[in-house]
């Protein structure tokens, strides 16, 4: 809720939560002091580390876990710097995380890097607030890319844009995005690659962490359904890894006791 005396930084931090951040992982530094008291005032949940470092890994590690977007929050320049190691693994992996990081705008600050290419050489979206009439709509936009794309936005707050008076009410949040309906075409070919296909396996990567569990119970409709952990021994034995789906066919051999 903006009002008077309300900051560029406590309308991004209020926006943040309101747009569905709920746990914000940091180490507080000046620049990015105003910007988490405001997430913590909005109601979103602290979580302090030692060295940023460990607080960008965990804060990929709760994204991923929760299934939600998680906010890192980062002193300028060093801040950004320390836990570049972390950011770059959430990128890679494409977890969905906003770095709210203070900037150093002014070149011969000690505390000046080019955040922007940073982020970009990484993997990341750079993103700014550089003025206060959209820093809420910026803030909502690094939510809803971070949420519906999959990825890791770091949202650069200048220091000189931080403390302008808030120009702008924060904006409803947007709804995920509408997942994308495979075309019937494409359907009806995997199924008939599948029943086709003598010991189909179904390998589930990173996204399929959040599919309804009636989606990957689908395989079973075309005889892909059964899932063993296979023997110590594997002599004698096509074996899938653990955790994967197979086919029927390739269900452990019996022992010659049994």
């Amino acid at each position: 809720m903006n009002g008077a005396g309300t900051t560029v930084a406590d309308a991004v931090g209020e926006a943040l939560v309101r747009c569905g951040i709920d746990a914000v992982f940091g180490v507080v530094g000046s620049g990015n002091f105003a910007v988490t008291n405001a997430m913590v005032a909005a109601g979103a949940r602290y979580v302090a580390a030692r060295h940023e470092g460990g607080a960008a890994t965990m804060a990929d590690a709760h994204a991923r876990m929760s299934a939600r977007v998680a906010a890192l929050s980062l002193h300028q320049g060093c801040g950004l710097t320390n836990a570049l190691t972390g950011i770059t693994e959430a990128a890679k992996s494409r977890t969905p995380l906003v770095v709210v990081t203070a900037e150093a705008t002014s070149r011969r600050s000690n505390f000046f890097v080019d955040q922007q290419a940073l982020a970009a050489a990484v993997g990341a979206v750079p993103m700014r607030v550089e003025r206060a009439d959209d820093a809420a709509a910026v803030a909502a936009a690094a939510v809803a890319t971070a949420r519906d794309e999959r990825r890791v936005v770091v949202l650069n707050l200048p220091l000189d844009v931080q403390q302008l008076p808030a120009g702008s009410i924060a904006p409803e949040p947007t709804p995920p995005r509408a997942p994308v309906a495979p075309a019937d075409d494409d359907v009806d070919r995997l199924a008939d690659a599948l029943r086709r296909a003598l010991r189909p396996v179904f390998v589930a990567g990173r996204g399929a962490r959040g599919a309804a569990r009636g989606q990957l119970s689908k395989p079973s409709r075309t005889g892909a359904g059964r899932c063993w952990r296979p023997p110590r021994s594997r002599r004698g034995c096509s074996a899938a890894a653990p955790g994967t789906w197979t086919s029927p066919a390739a269900s452990p051999p019996r022992s010659p006791r049994s």
